[in-house]
């Protein structure tokens, strides 16, 4: 099916939802893998239907690079480089959304902005108004400990963490981010089809963060996979564990056609 069928498919189900409280919807996927699209499409559907939707986009609780960096001294180098399980600001994630669902604050809320080119934060942005729904998206959402092992798991973890200090570290970061994935209301997977098909979507997405900003981070696709494997375990476990447990598991081809993974 092609985007526009996807969207109105899932409308229709997040209209059915709506009780006048504020719904939550987890959306996982690999970098690249559409979900800012989807998003977006999504949230101008349902503003046809008078109903508001805020994408909360989980890069934008990274920690910032001082404390990675920091984290990096204390635990392992490996923990300088933002992505995995224990890189964000779970804490300030969790003020967030139980700011933005309680409906007798009325107060402005804060909302941290992280710069992927730049690799830091940036000045906030204030949400007045609280939406229907909350589009809670990252590559990571609904990912806990089960779907990896500590120890390392492929060649690069091997060579790069050969005593699983990184790996574990983050394996046990993943309890923190537990409570955040119960607060969603439903959870959908949008998956591509191989995990190089997110190195050439990252690629793809670096090109034009430089084209906006001015700045590379990463200058070739082999310097991006070098960056991708740091969570390439990660990202292969959620597909697993969310194809058979998320309420929609959505796959994506090169065409950008969508299709289900279950029956």
């Amino acid at each position: 099916m092609k985007l526009q069928q996807l969207v109105d498919e899932l409308s229709a189900f997040l209209l059915a939802q709506a009780d006048g409280k504020t719904f939550i919807f987890g959306i996982s996927g690999g970098q690249g893998a559409g979900k800012s699209t989807l998003c977006a499409a999504l949230a101008e559907k349902l503003a046809a239907q008078n109903k508001s939707a805020l994408v909360l986009a989980l890069d934008d609780f990274y920690l910032p690079k001082e404390s990675r960096q920091k984290l990096a001294e204390d635990v392992h180098p490996l923990c300088a480089t933002r992505g995995v399980p224990g890189t964000h600001e779970v804490e300030r994630l969790a003020q967030v959304l139980a700011r933005l669902t309680d409906p007798g604050d009325s107060a402005p809320v804060e909302l941290p902005r992280f710069s992927k080119s730049h690799d830091d934060r940036m000045e906030p942005a204030t949400l007045t108004a609280r939406p229907d729904f909350i589009f809670l998206e990252g590559w990571c959402v609904g990912g806990h400990a089960d779907c990896i092992t500590a120890a390392p798991q492929n060649q690069w973890e091997h060579e790069h963490d050969p005593h699983g200090t990184w790996k574990s570290w983050s394996h046990k970061a993943a309890a923190a981010y537990q409570p955040i994935w119960a607060r969603c209301d439903a959870m959908m997977l949008l998956r591509q089809e191989t995990f190089d098909a997110v190195i050439d979507a990252r690629w793809l997405q670096e090109q034009g963060n430089a084209a906006k900003s001015g700045v590379w981070q990463f200058k070739s696709r082999d310097e991006v996979a070098a960056f991708c494997a740091h969570y390439q375990s990660w990202t292969l476990g959620i597909w697993k564990d969310l194809t058979q447990r998320a309420d929609f598991a959505i796959g994506r081809d090169a065409a950008y056609d969508y299709y289900p993974l279950r029956g």
